[in-house]
Formats: structure tokens, C-alpha cells, sequence
């Protein structure tokens, strides 16, 4: 009789280490460095800055571009392609490598950008941070499989999201859908899922949770209640479209000009901003990625029209980043966006009661921007406090993906997986 076969064995040994093992280690050690980064950054520089006197804080601003134009020029030394994008057209590469040296420089001049009050968040640097690792792993082991090796890659850049959003759900897809704008790279959800709840579970455990918006209480489910998520969903799409096409138009513009004269220009609207969105709330709603002006929103009742205006200067604040050349990314910014929509909402239909509409407006302009349906769905399901909250959620990001039409604000990203 023959010897049975070791081969299955050996074959699920494998899987295990490189589906299993290698993300979660991967997802864990990118939510510690995420978590540190983050808490350097948003907490105790951003407090540094917003604690200076009168208008110190915003005089301060330009810093936040031309501090990370001297690190991308004598660091990294590349700017193209931005930080933002080098995941999504390194994973469309016929052979995955990401320029593991450039990565610290990025990384830095993400949070001197936002360390200086720029409109910015961690999140591109963040998801990065575990491709790299991910791939940094892969070459290491030499005779790991290129489908292996991407699948690590991958893996890392969910688990920086999971770790800078504080959502399992969303780093989970974040991955294998944002190369796409009508597709996702389903083969690889397992270690996906892995690192991002590794990464999700040590940022926790490290310096805690942060969430855009929470949803604490049951909302109740009436007409009303139907026609404030059918104006979240409309409000999300129509607005995540403008900024798409705005971003757009600036970075048509930055093509004419120089880093230099970009950056001083947009420092000076970026301090404006900045100015003007305090002397109207008394908060700095502009710096950061968005969780300043989100906790100014959610926790205060103000009239319509200067929900809108604040609205205004907060995107202008981060396409002005775009465009003066941050080295942040605009994840979260377009969270914050679908915060302010839905508040406004809110205000509209006399329901202000409950953080539903921002909530929902935080999953649906985010979905809607980036084309992520899927991880935004993600999100709702993950803070509804009813089936109800989650069904009108899965409808709001429809609506949104629909009237988002076949724009976004990365154009980077292909409609379908060419294979």
C-alpha cells in the first residue's frame, strides 16, 4: 500500500501561516504604529497648536504645507504619485513593489501636515504603512508566490485603516475595494479581515477608539424618519460629486504652477480658513482630519446657515490641502463632510434628537466620494442600533453611489479587475 500523500497537510499548514499568522502579526504591528503616530499627531500636536493664544494657531497653518513640501523634496524625495494614490496604482501594477524607502518620508510629511493644522488626515500614510510591511514580509521570503506576496500587501492596507478609522468593517474592504470603482478583489478577504481586526484590536487596546460619529440611541421610525434618510442620501451624493470634480479642477490647476508657489498660496487660504471657521464656531474646525469639527457639530444645536458655512470652510480647508500639496489623505475628511450634511438634515426635519442623520451622513458621503458601498455598509452595520437603522442605511449609500455617477475623488482607481 502506499504512503498517503503529505501534501494536504502541508497545503493547509501553509494557509494558515500566510492567510492566518503573517496578516494578524502584520495587522498588529501596523495598529501599534498607527496608534502612536495618530495619538503624536491629532492629540498632542493639534492640542499644542489649538492651545496657542488669540490667532496663533492659524497664523501657524501655512507650516502644515511648507514643512511637508521641504520633507517630501529632502526626505522622500518623490511627490508622484501622491501619497493618496500610491497604494491603488502600485496594486494595479503587473508586479506588486512598493517603494518601501519613500514610505517613512511619507509617512512624516502626513503628520507634519496635519501636526500644523492642515485639513488632513492619517489614513493614506496609514494604509502604507501596512502595505509596506506586508511587502517588506513578502521579499524577506523569497519564494513566496506573487499572488501570496500581493495578498500581504493587501492585507497591510487594511489593516491601516481599521486602525486610523477605528472600524474593523471598513479596514476589512478598504484593501480589495478601493483599487475599484466597480469591482473588488474578493480573493483576498480572509487575511484581510484578519489584519484588520489585529489592527483594530491594538489601536484599541493602545490609546482607544476614535470614531467620526456614534450613534447612541434608537431613533424613531416614522415618515419623517424616511424622508431625512432619502436628504442624507441625496444631500451625500450630490455633495461628494462637487468635491470630486472641484478636487479635480485643482489638481488640473497645481499642474501649471510650482510646489513652492502652490504651497505659499495655499497656506495663506488655509490660514484664512482656518481664521474664519474659529471667529464663527470658537473652535478649529478646519485642522485635522475632521474629528474637531464633528465634536463641534454633534455637540451643539445652530442654525441652518451656519451649519452650511461651516460646511463650506471645512472642505475648502481640505481641498486646499489638496491642492498646496498635503501629504495627508481625505478618508476622514469626507466622513466629517457627510457629519455636517447630516446635521443639517437633521435641523431641516426637526430631528436633531438623535445623531442618526450625521451618522448616516458620515457612511453615505464617505461611500459616495471614495466608491467604497461596500465598506461603508460596513460602517452603518457596524454602529446601528436597529435593523431599521441599518436598512436605511444600506439604502442611503445606494442612493448615493448612484448619484455619485462614475465620479471620484481618486483617479487612480479602474472600474473592473483586469486579470
Amino acid at each position: 500500500m502506499d504512503a498517503p500523500s503529505s501534501s494536504p497537510p502541508l497545503g493547509l499548514a501553509r494557509a494558515v501561516v500566510w492567510r492566518l499568522l503573517a496578516p494578524a502579526a502584520i495587522g498588529a504591528a501596523t495598529g501599534a504604529i498607527v496608534a502612536a503616530a495618530s495619538s503624536l499627531t491629532e492629540d498632542r500636536a493639534l492640542g499644542a497648536l489649538a492651545s496657542l493664544p488669540d490667532g496663533w494657531p492659524a497664523l501657524l497653518c501655512p507650516l502644515a504645507l511648507l514643512v511637508t513640501l521641504a520633507v517630501a523634496t529632502f526626505v522622500t524625495r518623490a511627490t508622484r504619485p501622491s501619497t493618496a494614490e500610491l497604494y491603488i496604482v502600485t496594486y494595479h501594477a503587473d508586479v506588486c513593489r512598493l517603494p518601501l524607502r519613500q514610505i517613512p518620508g511619507r509617512v512624516l510629511a502626513a503628520m507634519t501636515t496635519v501636526g500644523f493644522g492642515g485639513s488632513q488626515g492619517l489614513e493614506s500614510p496609514s494604509a502604507l504603512t501596512g502595505a509596506g510591511m506586508g511587502d517588506a514580509l513578502g521579499r524577506v521570503v523569497g519564494s513566496l508566490p506573487e499572488q501570496e506576496r500581493r495578498s500581504l500587501i493587501v492585507a497591510g492596507a487594511s489593516a491601516g485603516i481599521a486602525a486610523v478609522f477605528s472600524s474593523p468593517g471598513v479596514g476589512m474592504l478598504y484593501g480589495i475595494e478601493i483599487p475599484f470603482r466597480r469591482d473588488v478583489d474578493a480573493r483576498r478577504l480572509v487575511p484581510c479581515a484578519i489584519a484588520a481586526a489585529a489592527a483594530f484590536a491594538v489601536r484599541d487596546a493602545l490609546v482607544g477608539a476614535r470614531r467620526i460619529a456614534v450613534l447612541e440611541s434608537t431613533p424613531v421610525v416614522d415618515a419623517t424618519f424616511a424622508l431625512g434618510v432619502a436628504l442624507v442620501a441625496i444631500g451625500c451624493g450630490v455633495g461628494a460629486r462637487l468635491f470630486a470634480e472641484t478636487g479635480e479642477w485643482l489638481k488640473g490647476l497645481a499642474r501649471g504652477g510650482t510646489p513652492l508657489g502652490r504651497a505659499v498660496v495655499a497656506g495663506a487660504v488655509l490660514a484664512g480658513l482656518a481664521w474664519t471657521g474659529h471667529a464663527l464656531t470658537g473652535s478649529w474646525i478646519t485642522f485635522g482630519p475632521g474629528y474637531v469639527a464633528s465634536d463641534w457639530v454633534r455637540h451643539g444645536s445652530y442654525p441652518i446657515w451656519l451649519l452650511l458655512a461651516t460646511l463650506v470652510i471645512r472642505a475648502a480647508g481640505t481641498l486646499t490641502c489638496v491642492y498646496g500639496g498635503g501629504g495627508g489623505g481625505v478618508f476622514t475628511s469626507l466622513a466629517c463632510c457627510g457629519v455636517f450634511v447630516g446635521q443639517i438634515v437633521g435641523e431641516l426635519v426637526g430631528r436633531t434628537e438623535s445623531d442618526l442623520f450625521p451618522f448616516l451622513g458620515a457612511a453615505c458621503f464617505l461611500g459616495s466620494g471614495y466608491r467604497l458601498p461596500l465598506a461603508c455598509m460596513m460602517l452603518v452595520l457596524e454602529g446601528a442600533t436597529s435593523i431599521s437603522v441599518a436598512v436605511a442605511g444600506l439604502v442611503a449609500i445606494a442612493i448615493g453611489q448612484v448619484l455619485m455617477g462614475r465620479e471620484s475623488v481618486s483617479d487612480a482607481k479602474r472600474d473592473h479587475r483586469m486579470d
